[in-house]
């Protein structure tokens, strides 16, 4: 693919905010804020949530369906 992103999937990444002196600020309604973005796998995703919000990455769901 011309864009770069062949072979790419899209991931939603929930992760633990931090609060101002690094410790974790879980809301009260137990949600945790996520960002979706799109990696080779889910090891490179959770890399990436982690970079991108400098938060701790609790879990990593694949959205877009597995090929048969």
């Amino acid at each position: 693919m011309a864009n770069g992103l062949s072979g790419q999937r899209s991931y939603r990444c929930f992760f633990a905010p931090s609060d101002g002196l690094g410790i974790p600020d879980i809301p009260e309604s137990g949600a945790l804020p996520f960002v979706q973005l799109k990696a080779e796998d889910g090891e490179h995703a959770m890399r990436a949530a982690h970079h991108v919000t400098g938060c701790p990455v609790s879990s990593v769901e694949r959205l877009d369906h597995a090929e048969a």
